[in-house]
């Protein structure tokens, strides 16, 4: 890990290389012999961090400038499993989406197939919910997205009881514990989606709640594998084989 960090060290946020980065860290291809470093793995976590802030905010103003929906390749995301396991699978109304950042791509993606669709977006960091309105409103959707500057861990009982739905991004942390506490407070029969990064495990917190009203991105996968026949293709850097 100390190699990684003097190697990106050198880089700036801006030039970092993202897909380079998921790859030498992927702990089932290049990073599989990195040797954990407690203070290397908080820089190169910052690192991820910054990076993927970067491409966030590049996609909201992009689509602020020009008025429509962007290619978010660069960010590495896929909306077609979540949107079959999550979205499509039950009577969602109005869904809570935890983490949704400046370009909420997920929320984005499912607005447009799911017509009775609302979502709330919950962010901690305030440019992130300003951008993530004005990308709302730049797609004339102000009326199924409304977005909040707060930490999930914060919510009340009667603000969880509001939602059928909870969609948790890769990044939101502590994951398992807001999970819990959403749990403990949702209607009976609402669900709980969360994503995670198999290949990145030290940078997203995987899901270790076992709940039936509880879908991991791991679970989301293997079920498609089984109504499907085949592996849902992971984007590149995100490989587990």
């Amino acid at each position: 890990m100390r190699r990684l960090v003097d190697r990106y060290a050198a880089i700036r946020t801006t030039d970092t290389d993202y897909l380079g980065l998921l790859l030498d860290t992927n702990v089932f291809g290049r990073g599989r012999d990195l040797v954990f470093d407690e203070a290397a793995h908080r820089w190169l976590a910052s690192r991820m961090t910054e990076v993927e802030a970067r491409l966030d905010l590049e996609a909201a103003f992009c689509c602020i400038a020009e008025r429509s929906t962007v290619d978010v390749t660069a960010m590495k995301l896929t909306c077609e499993l979540e949107d079959w396991a999550f979205f499509a699978a039950g009577d969602l109304r109005r869904v809570l989406y935890i983490g949704c950042g400046a370009y909420p791509t997920i929320a984005l993606y499912a607005l447009a197939r799911h017509r009775d669709l609302v979502i709330d977006g919950l962010d901690i960091v305030a440019h992130c919910t300003v951008l993530c309105e004005q990308v709302a409103d730049r797609l004339g959707l102000q009326d199924r997205v409304s977005v909040a500057t707060g930490d999930a861990a914060d919510l009340t009982a009667g603000e969880v009881a509001r939602y059928d739905g909870f969609f948790l991004s890769s990044a939101v942390r502590p994951k398992n514990e807001i999970i819990r506490t959403l749990l403990a407070h949702k209607r009976p029969e609402a669900r709980i989606y969360a994503r995670e990064d198999e290949a990145h495990p030290l940078f997203y917190e995987p899901v270790t709640v076992d709940h039936p009203d509880v879908l991991g991105a791991r679970a989301a996968r293997a079920r498609w594998a089984a109504a499907t026949g085949s592996g849902f293709p992971l984007p590149p850097g995100c490989e587990t084989t």
